[in-house]
């Protein structure tokens, strides 16, 4: 999770705030319990390679925002029930969010753990496991 410095500390509830009140949210409800990523390490690894940038806050049950201005908040009555989830903007972090818990429920594990790592001369990362890689 990045932190927040200087210009950025004093605006960060206020670009929560402008994010919450955007136009076009999508809303619907997920299959998966609220889940704050920094509590599940593997799932916030895989998050931050496909999304780069989020960051996370407990306002409510959930809430994911993207430097973009992509936004993202799951709320839910009880501890297990399926959330109320309202997203918005170019990247559907929630989206991304549940194919990630997709694949770990369905495989067990997550691939960017134990992936092998190539660095070429000129710094291009890849991570690889299985038939899945990721390039940085």
């Amino acid at each position: 999770m990045t932190t927040c410095h200087g210009d950025d500390y004093d605006q960060a509830d206020e670009v929560w705030q402008q994010a919450k009140e955007a136009d076009r949210e999508e809303v619907t409800t997920s299959r998966y319990p609220v889940l704050y990523p920094p509590d599940s390490w593997d799932v916030m690894s895989m998050l931050a390679l496909y999304e780069p940038g989020v960051t996370y806050r407990r306002q409510q049950d959930g809430e994911l925002l993207h430097p973009d201005g992509s936004w993202a908040r799951a709320t839910a009555t009880g501890f297990l029930d399926s959330p109320t989830v309202h997203q918005s903007g170019t990247r559907l972090l929630v989206t991304t969010l549940e194919r990630i818990r997709n694949r770990l429920n369905r495989e067990g594990s997550l691939p960017a753990y134990g992936a092998c790592v190539t660095i070429t001369p000129d710094g291009v990362t890849t991570l690889k496991r299985g038939s899945w890689t990721f390039t940085l």
